[in-house]
């Protein structure tokens, strides 16, 4: 790629090119609000909401753009309204900052709120890229309006193109990725943690110690010392179905010591699913409070629940948040739904190392009283007797870890785990029947066999073999900690994405490498001269957005900074002026065009906007 930017420079003027592609009219009177004296009716136009919608993304990008690349600064974020009673935080993770801003009108607060519910996916999914995804938002969503005004097109059909080409870059990007090493883990930490050598070299150890597929999380600190505590079990990817179950408020998680897990192998979506799970939340939960006498501690597990169970649920969220009200802790309990297909059957392998009893459904009557006279299927008096047992499992919005299940190990007499002599613990004959089968299959499997069965054999081994990490952080002070969670977090995140898919160059260089390599190259086919607009435009806002990035450092010359990035074929780092790897996940640019998409197809497929009454309409 390198060799081709460089041949197309020495036979074509390209600054000149690269600054007509990236000169956007800007009329600052079409980028304000229009503000009628007077509405009669709660009906924002389409001229009125897309002037509204370029001002209020502009204004995001600008109050996150601090927060942008390593030389980004910190925001300090103050919450309370008594003078004596506020407290501060500081942080310059963009997430984190855009979701503390606040607009007084409606229309947009309403747009802040779908940029930060958009935005969580890229953060949940690689750790960075919120900064970056607003601003390139804030761009290529100026840049479609005018064209779609010039050309006049139905915003679907300009919406199509885009996604199109959306698509097309994603694909390149993810083939330009390459397998992960240790090293490799060490250089995205620094970038994510902005340089902190100790925080890279503990992610790179723990990687060395246990292996890629590990499962490192991040906690805080219950002191100044940073530690690492290891953990055996299993994770899934689903996370509590609402956060009236949280019981930890710093971390956001539910956490539930020497739980009774309740395995439901079917969805609970007929009258005796329902009654199964009334039952089992009545002798649990309702009936222990109703009786002063502390709950037992339950997490159940299920593929879905039905609209039909929707009393039950709203019940149960009530009471939990009664809880919150009166400033007392949350009763242990956590509902974890919504499976999908590729976790229901590691969630059969946890149920059977908690020891659970499936909960499921029967269609013959006589095969269900066979089963209930063998204690194999329960009745209504004994579903709350068909539990497995966890010493803790953990839940938040996106996952749950189920540490230690009470068959993962062989026990003394006493309940004490049996170690060998090298001090690590005995696998049970449940564990070790399971590793083996999976193993048998997999070095058995044929050609024959389907890229997925192979895929989910793999997945339930490694999720057996693997071990859980968390990395607690440290600090003199809670502000101290906090922020420094914050880009410990990203790390981790973008580590476990890059393990997983591989790894490519971070400062969003994947993106504007791909899209460069269509704009740049004289040789480029477009399938319409619509196509080519929407490559440039693109182009246009990855190539601005690195100037901002280089800005930083290079106030002068940021622009030759960003040609000259992509004709070596890598990023310059920055923060250290030298030729150290600026690295990330592959699929950190693909999860920020994921995520670019989703926002402009909203704001781009939106021709008016209906304002709950006449009297919010000041537009």
């Amino acid at each position: 790629m390198s060799q081709q930017i460089n041949q197309t420079m020495n036979n074509l003027d390209m600054s000149n090119i690269v600054n007509s592609l990236i000169t956007v009219e800007n009329d600052n009177n079409d980028s304000q609000m229009s503000i009628m004296s007077e509405s009669m009716s709660n009906v924002v136009s389409k001229d009125k909401l897309r002037k509204i919608q370029i001002t209020t993304l502009n204004r995001v990008a600008e109050y996150i753009s601090y927060t942008f690349g390593p030389m980004g600064s910190n925001t300090k974020i103050v919450t309370g309204n008594d003078p004596q009673n506020i407290a501060s935080t500081y942080s310059k993770d963009g997430l984190k900052v855009l979701e503390k801003i606040i607009f007084q009108d409606v229309i947009e607060a309403s747009i802040l709120e779908e940029l930060i519910d958009i935005s969580r996916h890229v953060e949940g999914e690689v750790g960075d890229g919120t900064t970056s995804t607003v601003i390139l938002s804030a761009n290529i969503f100026e840049m479609l309006n005018k064209i779609q005004s010039e050309r006049n097109l139905q915003p679907h059909y300009l919406i199509s193109k885009f996604n199109n080409v959306i698509e097309k870059l994603k694909k390149d990007i993810i083939g330009k990725g390459r397998e992960c090493t240790l090293d490799d883990i060490y250089h995205i930490a620094m970038i994510s943690t902005n340089g902190d050598t100790q925080v890279s070299e503990d992610i790179k150890s723990i990687y060395e110690t246990y292996g890629m597929d590990v499962d490192l999380s991040v906690g805080i600190s219950n002191d100044i010392n940073t530690k690492i505590k290891e953990y055996d079990g299993i994770t899934i990817t689903e996370g509590y179905s609402d956060s009236a179950y949280v019981t930890n408020f710093q971390d956001n998680t539910s956490e539930i010591p020497n739980a009774r897990v309740y395995y439901f192998a079917d969805p609970i979506d007929t009258a005796n699913m329902i009654a199964y799970l009334d039952a089992i939340l009545d002798a649990n939960y309702y009936e222990p409070l109703e009786m002063n006498k502390a709950p037992t501690p339950t997490v159940i597990c299920c593929p879905r629940i039905s609209k039909d169970a929707e009393y039950s649920l709203k019940k149960l969220v009530d009471y939990q948040n009664q809880f919150t009200k009166i400033g007392e802790s949350k009763p242990p309990i956590c509902i974890v739904s919504d499976i999908v297909a590729s976790d229901e059957i590691i969630m059969e392998d946890i149920a059977n190392l908690c020891g659970c009893k499936k909960i499921k459904k029967y269609i013959d009557p006589n095969i269900y009283q066979a089963d209930v006279e063998k204690g194999l299927a329960p009745t209504i008096e004994t579903v709350h007797e068909f539990y497995g047992k966890c010493e803790l499992v953990v839940a938040d919005a996106k996952k749950t870890k189920f540490i230690n299940p009470d068959q993962m190990y062989q026990k003394n007499e006493d309940g004490s785990v049996i170690v060998d002599n090298d001090g690590n613990p005995v696998g049970s004959q449940v564990y070790n029947s399971l590793v083996q089968f999976l193993e048998t299959e997999l070095k058995e499997s044929t050609s024959t066999e389907s890229a997925s069965y192979i895929g989910t054999l793999r997945k339930r081994l490694t999720s057996l073999k693997s071990n859980m990490v968390d990395y607690l952080v440290g600090g003199i002070t809670i502000a101290d900690r906090d922020a420094k969670k914050d880009l410990v977090e990203d790390a981790i995140k973008n580590c476990r994405s890059a393990s997983k898919y591989g790894v490519g160059y971070a400062a969003n260089f994947e993106a504007l490498r791909a899209v460069s390599e269509v704009v740049l190259n004289p040789d480029s086919k477009y399938e319409s001269d619509l196509e080519s607009e929407i490559y440039k435009a693109i182009f246009t806002a990855y190539y601005n957005t690195s100037e901002l990035l280089y800005s930083t450092v290079y106030p002068d010359n940021a622009k030759d900074k960003v040609m000259a990035s992509l004709m070596q074929g890598y990023p310059f780092n920055i923060r250290t002026g030298d030729e150290a790897p600026v690295l990330c996940s592959i699929m950190l640019d693909v999860e920020i065009l994921n995520t670019v998409s989703k926002i402009i197809s909203l704001m781009v497929t939106c021709n008016q906007c209906l304002l709950q009454a006449p009297q919010l309409n000041k537009y």
